[in-house]
């Protein structure tokens, strides 16, 4: 197999008449390179270009290079594929790959994974099926976006033990805006428009609102969710913590009127709500879109929504919205919610993918919002079982 190299050389990528700047290197296989830079810099657009895959038109780049041209690539996104071929992940697997690593596939936790249907699969399990098929493809480069975010912490070891493999045999690029707790490898950054310093976005406006959820039970397929008791007045906040497939995910489904169930959910006031997976909005829609329908075509809501979100660095109305990064997908899901006069949010997997200059502005808007009455209900991967914890978790969380 030859070698692979990646050479970034005064390299650039041009969206529109946004440009960004990649620091110079060179990395060559086997090994690991990271491509690291805040939420809208450029990492997912970097590391598509890498893979060879197309992008939308208002793109190009310039200065990046990858030898030799006939490499075989892997892309694995943040986001889960929405497309499967196989109807467990053993079928997915059998497939979709070219080679099978037995080691691998011999871990007891693989095979839960893989034994399990795609369609009751967590969105935590989604994603690891993913970075398991990137394991047993016979490429000799993988570029994997984001690959720890929305994993729980048994899932993030085996994460690193699948690309700790991988950089073993082949080149790996990682696409990340975490400081910390990788394997060790060379890093490549992307420089782009810097979050100000002082962001002063206008006050959240909530409605006082209620929660009492008495006996619940949600059904997913074969497995059975149940919560006894759980009582929010106005102003409060829990946490629903557990590992990935435990069931929070429904849970939030739930009380947002979107699954089944058995028990008692009684809500005082409109409900809004933040998905895990923030491509099950359409990708037909533009940002501008977007906004308007979760500002249900309120003109006060939308311009101050516009002016956070800019403040924030997600600019362009018209943008589609699938060209957005991850964590600037979830803030246009998140923004217009707390200026729209909801009473509850529901937010999934609080502030993954958000880097942490925006994390910290975000969790100040909550707060704000709790102080004008509203309740939250967040999630976070954790734990051996489903459980929950009163108030915010820390945006460092």
């Amino acid at each position: 197999m030859a070698q692979t190299t990646i050479r970034f050389s005064e390299a650039e990528i041009r969206i529109g008449d946004h440009t960004a700047r990649v620091s110079d290197i060179i990395a060559e296989s086997p090994g690991i390179l990271y491509i690291k830079g805040p939420n809208g810099s450029g990492k997912t657009i970097l590391l598509k270009a890498i893979a060879g895959l197309d992008e939308i038109n208002e793109i190009s780049y310039k200065g990046i290079e990858v030898e030799p041209g006939n490499t075989r690539k892997w892309f694995v996104p943040q986001e889960p594929w929405l497309i499967t071929l196989g109807d467990t992940g053993y079928d997915e697997l059998w497939l979709i790959s070219r080679n099978d690593h037995a080691p691998l596939t011999s871990v007891q936790l693989v095979k839960r994974v893989l034994d399990k249907k795609i369609g009751y699969m967590s969105y935590g399990e989604r994603k690891i099926l993913e970075i398991i098929k990137a394991h047993n493809i016979m490429s000799e480069l993988v570029c994997f976006d984001e690959p720890y975010s929305g994993l729980d912490e048994k899932y993030v070891e085996l994460a690193k033990k699948i690309i700790e493999d991988l950089s073993g045999r082949i080149l790996v690029v990682v696409a990340t805006n975490k400081e910390n707790s990788y394997p060790e490898g060379r890093e490549a950054r992307v420089m782009a428009r810097q979050l100000i310093d002082k962001i002063d976005p206008p006050p959240p406006i909530a409605t006082n609102g209620e929660i009492v959820i008495e006996n619940l039970v949600v059904k997913r397929g074969r497995k059975q969710i149940e919560l006894e008791e759980l009582r929010l007045r106005s102003g409060e906040a829990v946490t629903i913590i557990g590992p990935n497939g435990s069931g929070k995910t429904s849970t939030l489904l739930a009380i947002a009127g979107a699954l089944k169930y058995k028990g008692r959910i009684e809500i005082k006031g409109k409900t809004g709500f933040v998905p895990d997976d923030t491509l099950l909005v359409s990708p037909g829609v533009t940002l501008r879109d977007v906004v308007g329908n979760l500002c249900r075509h309120e003109k006060e809501c939308a311009k101050k929504s516009f002016f956070t979100l800019r403040e924030l660095g997600v600019e362009g109305g018209d943008k589609p919205y699938v060209a957005l990064s991850d964590g600037q997908r979830r803030l246009t899901l998140l923004i217009p919610q707390l200026f729209s006069g909801r009473s509850v949010l529901l937010l999934d997997s609080w502030l993954e993918g958000i880097d942490s200059m925006r994390r910290n502005v975000i969790y100040d808007l909550i707060n704000q919002y709790l102080e004008g009455g509203g309740v939250v209900i967040t999630t976070l991967p954790r734990g051996e079982e489903l459980g929950v914890v009163e108030g915010l978790p820390s945006p460092y969380d």
